[in-house]
C-alpha cells in the first residue's frame, strides 16, 4: 500500500525529493505547502500534487499524511518539526541540518520519543550502497586498524547572496550545508566516541557568513579524523579511511543521484620498491535520496532498522558543539558525553 506524502518547503530543492515520489511505487505526493502560497501552487502543478496549501497547519487538516518532507532553510528546522509533531504527523524526513547545535537536536529527539514520532535527518549519502560497503569493509578489518579518516567537501566559490546557504540568520555557512556530512562520516567509520575537537573558521566580510571550516576531531580508540568544508573552492567530495594495513578512498561519497560510483581499497605501496596494490568496488547508478526513502518505507511498514537512527545526530551536533566552542576559543574543545 502507498503511503501518501506531504513536502513541506517548496524551493529549488523540493524538486528531488518530488521526482523521486513520483518514480516510486509505495509514495503518493498527496500535498506541499510553502509560506509563500503562490509557490506551494506553481510546485504543486509542475509536479503533479493535488493540493497546495500556505501553511503546515492547513495542510495537515485536510489531509492524513503518512510522511512529512521539511525542506525549508535550516534556521527553522526545530520550529517546523515541533509543529508537525503537535499536528499528529508520525514520520518526519527533516533535510539536513536537523538542528544548529545539540541542544536543538536533543529537544527534538526527546519531544520525538516522547510522541512516538520517528524523525530522521536527511543525510541521504548514508543509504548509498559505497557507504554500507565501507562500513562493512572496515568491521571486517579490510585495511587493518582505522588510524586516520580524512574529509573534504567544497563548493560555492561563487556565492548567491539569495541562497539560505550564504545567510548567517537561515542558518546558512558551509558546516551546516556541508559540514554535517563530513561530521557524521567521521563519527560513523571512526569505530568509537569523539573525545575532543578543534576547528579553525574562515568568514565572507561582505556576507558576514561563515565560509570555510578546517577541523580536527580525536577519538577515544586513538583514530584522528580530519576534514575540510568550504564556500570558496572547486566541488571536491571526498573521504579518505587510512588503516594500518591499507587506505579506502571514496572519491565520490556525498551526492549520488544518476551516476555510477566505486570505492578503491589501495594497500602496500612504499618508496619506489614497492607497488601499491589497488581494488576497485563499483557501484551502479541509484539515487541516495530514492534510497533514503526506502529505508523510511520499510522502517514504518516492516520495521527494518534505520540508516540514519536520530540518536546519532544527536552525537553529531555533540561534536559539532566541541567544534564551534574550539572556534571561539581557539582550543581543543572536549565532546561533553556526560550532559
Amino acid at each position: 500500500m502507498k503511503i501518501n506524502v506531504g513536502i513541506l518547503g517548496c524551493g529549488n530543492h523540493a524538486k528531488t525529493h518530488a521526482d523521486v515520489i513520483h518514480k516510486s511505487s509505495y509514495a503518493n505526493l498527496k500535498a506541499c505547502a510553502d509560506i509563500d502560497l503562490e509557490r506551494a501552487n506553481v510546485f504543486a502543478r509542475k509536479y503533479d500534487c493535488d493540493h497546495s496549501y500556505a501553511s503546515l497547519k492547513e495542510m495537515r487538516s485536510e489531509h492524513e499524511l503518512d510522511l512529512l518532507l521539511i525542506v525549508a532553510v535550516p534556521a527553522v528546522h526545530p520550529q517546523l518539526i515541533s509543529e508537525a509533531i503537535e499536528q499528529g504527523i508520525k514520520a518526519i524526513i527533516c533535510e539536513k541540518p536537523l538542528a544548529l547545535n545539540e541542544q536543538q537536536a536533543r529537544d527534538i529527539h526527546a519531544l520525538a520519543t516522547e510522541n512516538d514520532v520517528l524523525v530522521v535527518e536527511g543525510l541521504m549519502y548514508r543509504s548509498h550502497p559505497q557507504i554500507r560497503r565501507t562500513k562493512e569493509l572496515l568491521e571486517s578489518g579490510a585495511i587493518g586498524d582505522v588510524q586516520y579518516i580524512h574529509g573534504q567537501f567544497t563548493d560555492y566559490n561563487k556565492l548567491n547572496p539569495k541562497n539560505w546557504r550564504s545567510n548567517r540568520s537561515q542558518g546558512g555557512g558551509s558546516m551546516t550545508a556541508k559540514g554535517c556530512y563530513l561530521v557524521d562520516a567521521c563519527n560513523y567509520f571512526s569505530g568509537s566516541r569523539a573525545k575532543a575537537a578543534f576547528c579553525m573558521e574562515s568568514i565572507n566580510a561582505d556576507l558576514n557568513v561563515e565560509v570555510g571550516e578546517t577541523a580536527t576531531i580525536v577519538y577515544e580508540n586513538g583514530v584522528t579524523a580530519q576534514f575540510e568544508t568550504n564556500h570558496r573552492s572547486v566541488w571536491r567530495e571526498e573521504l579518505r579511511v587510512c588503516g594500518t594495513n591499507g587506505t579506502i578512498v571514496i572519491p565520490h561519497a556525498i551526492v549520488t543521484k544518476t551516476q555510477k560510483r566505486f570505492i578503491e581499497i589501495q594497500r602496500n605501496g612504499a618508496y619506489e620498491t614497492r607497488p601499491m596494490e589497488t581494488e576497485r568496488i563499483e557501484f551502479e547508478a541509484c539515487n541516495s535520496y530514492e534510497l533514503q526513502l526506502i529505508n523510511v518505507y520499510n522502517h514504518i511498514k516492516k520495521g527494518v532498522e534505520l540508516n540514519l537512527p536520530i540518536t546519532d545526530s544527536v552525537i553529531n551536533y555533540m561534536v559539532t558543539d566541541a567544534l564551534m566552542k574550539s572556534v571561539e576559543t581557539g582550543k581543543l574543545e572536549p565532546v561533553l558525553w556526560d550532559q
